[in-house]
C-alpha cells in the first residue's frame, strides 16, 4: 500500500523502484542505516528475477547494502553519500536495459511463456505438459485398456493403492 499510494498502481518496474526509493530514503532517515539498509534493499532484489543482467543488478544492490557498515568500520559516516533511492535507480539503469525497466512483471512472465512455447513448437496454451504428467497419463490409459484399475482409480474408489491385478 505504501508503494501504490492508494490512487494509482505503478505501470512498470521503474515506477515501482522510484516510489520504493522515496520510501527507502524515509526509512533511512528514521532508523540507523548501518542496521537497516540491508533489509531495505532486500525488498527490491527479486524485482527483476529472470531478466537479462538481473544477477549483476543483485550484486550491485548487495554492494549498496554494505556501504553503511563498511563506512562505519572505517569510522566514517554517510555524509556526502547519495541517497539510497539514487543508488538503487543508478544500479537498475546501469545493469538493466530500458526495455526491461519499462516492462511490468506480468509482461515479462507472458513474454517468457511465449518464448518457451515457441521453442517447444507449441501453438496452443494447453498443449504444454511435463514429461512426468504425459507418462503418467499414458500408464493410466494402458491400465484402463487392459481392464485393470490403476492405483489412482483404486485410491478414488476407496481401495487404497491396491489394484485389481493378481
Amino acid at each position: 500500500k505504501l508503494l501504490y499510494e492508494f490512487d494509482s498502481s505503478p505501470k512498470n518496474r521503474l515506477e515501482i523502484l522510484t516510489r520504493y526509493g522515496k520510501h527507502a530514503d524515509a526509512e533511512e532517515e528514521l532508523w540507523d542505516p548501518v542496521k537497516i539498509r540491508r533489509f531495505i534493499v532486500k525488498a527490491v532484489t527479486t524485482l527483476f528475477t529472470g531478466e537479462p543482467n538481473a544477477k549483476r543488478y543483485r550484486i550491485a544492490l548487495d554492494e549498496i547494502a554494505g556501504i553503511p557498515k563498511r563506512l562505519h568500520r572505517e569510522g566514517k559516516g554517510l555524509d556526502g553519500q547519495p541517497p539510497l533511492s539514487e543508488l538503487i535507480l543508478n544500479a537498475a539503469h546501469s545493469h538493466l536495459s530500458e526495455e526491461v525497466l519499462l516492462r511490468t512483471p506480468e509482461d515479462s512472465y507472458e513474454r517468457k511463456l511465449y518464448q518457451e512455447r515457441k521453442e517447444a513448437g507449441v501453438t496452443s496454451v494447453g498443449a504444454v505438459r511435463s514429461s512426468a504428467v504425459a507418462e503418467w497419463q499414458l500408464d493410466r490409459q494402458e491400465e484402463k485398456s487392459k481392464g485393470n484399475i490403476g492405483a489412482y482409480e483404486a485410491a478414488l474408489a476407496g481401495d487404497g493403492f491396491q489394484s485389481n491385478q493378481a
